[in-house]
């Protein structure tokens, strides 16, 4: 179980975890709906077409660079790193040097929070309203030594979205000297807008990466949106080349053949499918507009023992009374029916709810 709040108040919880609470510590089974970077469609093989034995050049890395702002068709700078979460733990490097607080949802992607701690510094995690973000509360929540504000939008693990503007106004409250930190890992499963359409503050940062709906998630790569200013501070104080030639060049392909439309197409088919059958157990969750699913129903140890007992795996998520919910994460048809027969058995069988 996560190690919970040092203090509370009304607004959040003051925390510091580390990434001893990483569900990547949790044992995998042979039903795994952990992990949420799957590729569902066939990649083409290209294989003969990258030297393993070549670092990443600059130009290679300005290539993707450049690709990426096309595609995007946008003036702000594009800097690659080893997925978005790579990018999160040089950032914190970046701005918690000197020491501060993080302010962000209690609900989130929990590495910013484990990075946070390992510079000795807490995180404001903020309560939520019916598991959305409550701006209000977050606003309310920053102070002097507050030095980051990260946001997940979709929002991991509840699959919950913001809309743009309403974000927008939020950020417009905030003073420039804190750095905003928005995550759009998984924004291509929601055919929302985006914030890179908006005229952004130059303390705003957007994340974006392959994992998700790319489904490269093995090859770790993802790029940061910024102002130039940022971007050049970024590149002083951290190495450019934590990206591989491999992952350059696959991320280059899939951007120019918009092979990503296919397995976000196929995963949002299985994300309703899956929805619709867990329903059917009397198990419901959220609206996601990812590719997770977050249960409303809340569960104890026995039924996650035996779930694993089952050989599955999911992500205990515990709320802000400390019950548990799960994160599931959505995977190919085969795994997704396996996981449904198997907790069937269970249910039916009476071990569960």
């Amino acid at each position: 179980m996560f190690t919970q709040s040092v203090l509370k108040n009304k607004c959040y919880i003051f925390s510091k975890r580390d990434f001893n609470d990483d569900y990547s510590n949790i044992p995998e089974r042979k039903i795994n709906m952990m992990l949420s970077g799957k590729c569902l469609c066939n990649f083409p093989k290209m294989l003969d077409e990258i030297k393993f034995d070549e670092y990443p050049t600059h130009n290679q890395i300005s290539s993707l660079q450049n690709i990426i702002k096309k595609k995007l068709n946008t003036s702000l700078e594009i800097t690659l790193g080893s997925g978005a979460n790579g990018i999160i733990q040089n950032l914190v490097k970046l701005t918690f040097i000197k020491g501060g607080n993080l302010v962000t949802p209690f609900y989130t992607f929990n590495q910013v929070e484990y990075a946070v701690s390992a510079m000795n510094c807490f995180t404001k995690r903020v309560f939520m309203d019916d598991n959305h973000i409550d701006f209000q509360k977050l606003l309310k929540s920053v102070d002097k030594n507050t030095r980051m504000i990260y946001i997940s939008n979709p929002n991991t693990p509840t699959g919950d979205f913001v809309d743009s503007d309403v974000l927008l106004s939020y950020i417009n409250k905030i003073s420039k000297k804190i750095l905003i930190v928005i995550d759009e890992s998984g924004i291509e499963f929601t055919n929302k807008k985006s914030l890179i359409e908006y005229s952004l503050p130059n303390n705003v940062i957007i994340l974006r990466s392959f994992s998700k709906a790319y489904g490269l998630s093995g090859l770790r790569i993802g790029y940061m949106l910024s102002s130039k200013k940022f971007a050049n501070k970024y590149k002083e104080n951290i190495a450019g080349y934590d990206v591989s030639i491999f992952s350059c060049k696959m991320a280059e392909f899939l951007i120019e053949k918009n092979l990503y439309k296919e397995n976000v197409k196929l995963i949002l088919k299985e994300r309703e499918w899956l929805k619709n059958e867990l329903q059917k157990l009397n198990i419901h969750t959220y609206t996601s507009y990812s590719n997770i699913l977050f249960t409303k129903n809340t569960f104890n140890d026995i039924f996650l023992k035996a779930l694993y007992d089952s050989e599955i795996s999911v992500v205990p998520v515990y709320d802000e009374t400390n019950r548990m919910h799960v994160r599931i994460a959505i995977q190919d048809s085969v795994t997704n029916k396996k996981f449904i027969a198997t907790l069937k058995n269970l249910i039916t069988g009476g071990k569960i709810l």
